[in-house]
């Protein structure tokens, strides 16, 4: 009897209730006012008769049986236990009592000590515990309070865990009886509260084991043996249901594991796509450039056995998104998007407010529109705790707690709380401080140390001195409003015609007449810029002409041009026109071999021997194709990747310094014909 009456007197309200809960433990209570009840003891164990109901109280209390329907600790259970402490704790026994619920507390926190880490990570789940994890380490931990039970709020899932000895039984508002992800993330919160673990000593879950490289390897192959038809047959030859073997292929890298290679995929099968309908959108060198960078990313995949860097180079179905503590932005604009890789929406541009996080962040309300033919995005509802649909955003100053970034990307977890400050107001020297007005330092703060794999938008605001020139191209369906700074400086606002564009461009024309008609006036412009072609662009996205910024005080500088490095940027683009020229009619068609060896003797004469050497690989492998009718151009394709990625490199660092010098070219060299 003494080890029932031990569970006994540890057993006050608070475990009773953590057992079932408040309703059932007060039904007990009334109960028992009426009730006839009667007991019989055997060993460890109480058969207690309530009314006509026949209840078993065992140790532990949660193992306790009643000849009632419910499979749970029932009211019979409750009522019962809480008679036999009142029958069973004499007065003799009270010292002994008081100090069990010490000892039952005493009892859960050895279980919860020695409870197994590598358990709990299991039953969190990846994506879970990661998140808990990041959390975790900026301080943040569920609120707990610990009596005879430890319960548990775990706010952003809405649950409440209730810790009980033995640990099998602690309950969680999700009603699930098994080690669900609040419980194991309850038992390790009070493990990292009590310092029974460093978090050190905790790392993130892999996202890629062991198991997963032959099918990343299968997924891998499938597709090369894709690339490799297409480059090998050309476009020219391309069959009418090619974009749909791409979009295949896609979905073999969905379910292989390559979140890298589908987005790729997709753009391949919609740039496919565009070339078979004759869209006037189409370019080879976008087409070529998703293809190339496909192949690459699969013959890496291919040949690599680690499973770290295979969960580096497949990338990720959804960004990883890092916990900062506070943010304050400014809604600035939102734009319509579409995606060669097949997703629309809209996106939402904010300005970061007195911290030190990116100048410009981004949300995203943006779907796939792969799954179903025609199907168009809507605006979703406000995230973070917002009431109304996403478009909200752009109405006040906003405070978010615990937001999550990847990049310059917001995440719309419901961890993320906002709080609306006042209307947005866009003069103000936060604003003030991100508008740049002397063009060079524009491109040397955000290009020249550019990572080389960041692919975020490069947000930029900038207040021109005046409009030079505001035409449309009918050649190459492009608007383009050039605009001077104070030092003659010329940057490129560029935007390229579309279906989908066509109101976009309306306004586009407005505003460069306007600029042009109010030479008075000051403009400040917010967009993404980018260099292309040896000269640095700006897509618009936003002109303002109502914000007051204060003219900088500039002097006048003379202008120092740079080393040239004109001539390596016109080489890389001859030499991708050349390969562009290999895909349009395909490997097999390609007799241009003079023209390969002409400009791997152009590169060797300018001291490029690596991409001269390659050249000259290519030459001879293409050589060497006419001499066979092996089909198998695996050993060409190879050779052009390793040029293709040359001059990938080589292009982005020449066209960079370009850009700089281009500055100030004058209009007719930027702009050629007014069209």
């Amino acid at each position: 009897m003494d080890n029932l009456k031990k569970t006994l007197a540890g057993a006050d309200d608070e475990y009773l209730t953590g057992l079932s809960n408040k309703g059932t433990v007060k039904r007990a209570y009334k109960d028992l006012e009426t009730a006839r009840i009667t007991a019989n003891y055997i060993d460890d164990s109480a058969y207690v008769s309530i009314d006509n109901t026949k209840c078993v109280i065992l140790s532990p209390i949660a193992e306790s049986t009643c000849s009632c329907p419910s499979r749970s600790v029932c009211r019979h259970i409750i009522a019962a236990v809480i008679w036999l402490k009142k029958e069973l704790l004499a007065d003799t026994e009270k010292s002994e009592a008081e100090n069990a619920p010490e000892e039952k507390t005493n009892t859960l926190e050895q279980e919860l000590t020695d409870f197994p880490v590598e358990k709990l990570c299991k039953a969190m789940k990846k994506k879970y515990y990661n998140t808990f994890l990041e959390k975790a380490r900026l301080g943040i931990l569920p609120a707990m309070e610990e009596l005879s039970t430890i319960t548990v709020d775990i706010a952003e899932d809405n649950t409440t865990v209730k810790l009980l000895s033995p640990i099998g039984y602690s309950a969680c508002t999700c009603h699930s009886n098994e080690l669900c992800k609040h419980k194991a993330a309850a038992i390790l919160a009070w493990k990292i509260k009590h310092r029974i673990i460093s978090l050190d000593a905790l790392a993130p879950v892999e996202e890629t084991t062991a198991a997963d490289v032959p099918k990343i390897h299968h997924g891998a192959a499938y597709c090369i043996e894709l690339l490799e038809r297409i480059l090998s047959d050309g476009l020219v030859r391309t069959p009418e249901d090619a974009a749909e073997a791409a979009e295949s292929a896609a979905l073999v890298c969905h379910n292989s594991g390559i979140p890298e290679g589908e987005k790729l995929l997709r753009e391949v099968g919609n740039r496919l796509k565009a070339y078979i309908s004759h869209r006037p959108d189409f370019s080879t060198d976008s087409l070529f450039s998703a293809i190339m960078d496909a192949y690459a990313l699969m013959t890496a995949l291919s040949k690599e056995n680690d499973s770290a860097r295979l969960r580096e180079l497949s990338g990720e179905f959804k960004s990883s998104y890092q916990i900062t503590d506070e943010l304050y932005l400014i809604p600035v604009s939102q734009r319509r998007f579409d995606s060669a890789a097949g997703y629309e929406g809209n996106i939402y541009y904010f300005l970061t407010k007195g911290q030190s996080a990116p100048p410009f962040l981004t949300y995203s309300d943006v779907r796939p529109t792969f799954y179903e033919n025609n199907r168009r995005s809507k605006i979703s509802s406000a995230p973070w705790g917002l009431f109304g649909t996403a478009s909200v955003l752009l109405n006040y100053e906003m405070r978010l707690t615990l937001p999550k970034l990847s990049g310059i990307k917001l995440s719309s977890s419901a961890d993320t709380k906002a709080s609306q400050i006042c209307r947005p107001e866009l003069n103000q020297k936060a604003v003030y401080d991100r508008i740049y007005t002397d063009f060079s330092d524009l491109i040397n703060d955000n290009f020249v140390n550019q990572k080389e794999n960041d692919n975020s938008e490069t947000l930029v605001m900038l207040m021109p001195e005046k409009c030079i020139s505001s035409v449309f191209s009918e050649i190459n369906q492009t608007h383009t409003i050039i605009i001077e700074d104070f030092y003659g400086q010329r940057l490129n606002i560029k935007a390229r015609y579309n279906n989908n564009t066509r109101a976009f461009f309306s306004q586009l024309s407005a505003v460069g007449k306007n600029m042009l008609e109010n030479p008075e006036k000051s403009y400040v412009i917010f967009g993404s810029a980018y260099i292309e072609n040896g000269e640095c662009n700006i897509y618009p996205i936003a002109v303002f002409d109502n914000i007051k910024a204060p003219r900088p005080q500039h002097e006048n500088r003379k202008h120092e041009a740079v080393p040239s490095y004109q001539y390596f940027s016109d080489l890389f683009r001859e030499l991708s026109c050349m390969l562009c020229d290999m895909i349009q009619c395909g490997i097999n068609s390609f007799d241009l071999i003079e023209q390969i060896t002409d400009c791997a003797d152009e590169c060797e004469g300018s001291g490029l021997a690596v991409l001269s050497e390659m050249l000259r690989k290519l030459s001879d492998a293409v050589a060497a194709k006419k001499h066979t009718y092996s089909n198998d151009n695996s050993e060409i394709i190879r050779i052009m990747k390793k040029i293709y990625i040359y001059i990938k490199t080589g292009t982005k660092k020449t066209e960079i310094k370009c850009a700089i010098n281009n500055l100030y070219e004058r209009e007719e060299k930027q702009n050629g014909s007014s069209d």
